[in-house]
């Protein structure tokens, strides 16, 4: 089991280089990648994106990479000066329209990634093996983080698995005496409106008592929810459940929901929102997993 949450770090001091990868996720229905990195390895991008998806599944993962040169022959960078020129020359002339004065700021042209180039296609072959392999190291971290959360992601969900089980047995007790109760109840009531019952009539009356009786009983809705627990428990220790977790937890609040409904007993509804209550509470951690 695998949390979707995590963090990892990694550094790579080379003489020529240092680099830094930094990554962080949260919770996600798909998988996505937020890249942050400078503008000359936009390249390595997609090939980056290929050794996210074999650690990841699901999540939304920031990728952080800082690249601090310390031989400037590494990058070999030109500013398109011609484009800045023209920049310049158009906001010219907005500031003549407007009868404004213009003084141009040219260090906010380190800040337009547009206007730097790379003028060598291919990244140093040194330099991209060590930029995949601190991506490597990174990714290894944070994949540990987000096992080391699972874990403690799994021993909350058996917490509230637990007494989820726990009150499905009141509950159960508690329909049993229900439909019994609710028979004797219908059949007195009866008994006293009509007074002496014909013998003729008293087994069909009986029988439609029991049917009415019948109609509270809810045991199918307990036997499924009962297995949609044993199956929960058999997929904790698993990767990659978080759907089929979802998928779950879905139908044992449809259970729970027909079993308050059909029941029409106080006690069973108290215990019925009690389990609603640590279904939700398993639910926000289930969330959270891959």
């Amino acid at each position: 089991m695998k949390s979707m949450t995590g963090y990892g770090q990694a550094s790579l001091d080379k003489p020529e280089y240092i680099i830094t990868w930094e990554i962080k996720s949260v919770n996600s229905r798909f998988l996505d990648f937020i890249f942050k990195i400078p503008y000359f390895v936009h390249s390595e991008q997609l090939h980056w994106e290929k050794i996210v998806r074999s650690y990841a599944l699901r999540g939304r993962i920031e990728l952080y990479l800082k690249i601090s040169i310390k031989d400037e022959n590494l990058v070999n960078t030109c500013f398109e000066a011609a484009q800045a020129q023209k920049m310049i020359q158009e906001l010219q002339e907005f500031a003549h329209h407007l009868n404004l004065e213009f003084q141009p700021d040219l260090n906010r042209f380190f800040l337009v990634a547009q206007l730097w180039k790379n003028q060598e296609q291919e990244l140093p072959l040194q330099f991209k093996a060590d930029l995949n392999l601190c991506l490597e190291k990174a990714l290894q971290t944070w994949d540990k983080s987000r096992e080391e959360e699972g874990k403690r992601l799994q021993e909350t969900i058996f917490t509230y698995l637990q007494q989820i089980q726990k009150d499905l047995a009141q509950l159960e007790k508690a329909i049993k005496d229900n439909v019994q109760s609710k028979f004797a109840k219908l059949k007195t009531r009866i008994q006293a409106i009509l007074g002496e019952i014909k013998h003729n009539c008293e087994e069909p009356l009986l029988a439609e008592l029991a049917l009415m009786a019948d109609k509270l009983d809810v045991s199918e809705e307990i036997a499924r929810l009962y297995s949609h627990l044993r199956s929960i428990e058999e997929l904790i220790p698993l990767s990659g459940i978080g759907k089929k977790l979802d998928f779950y937890l879905q139908e044992c609040f449809r259970e729970i929901n027909t079993c308050t409904n059909k029941a029409q007993n106080v006690a069973v509804s108290q215990l019925g929102v009690n389990i609603k209550s640590n279904l939700e509470k398993l639910r926000e951690q289930a969330q959270n997993l891959e």
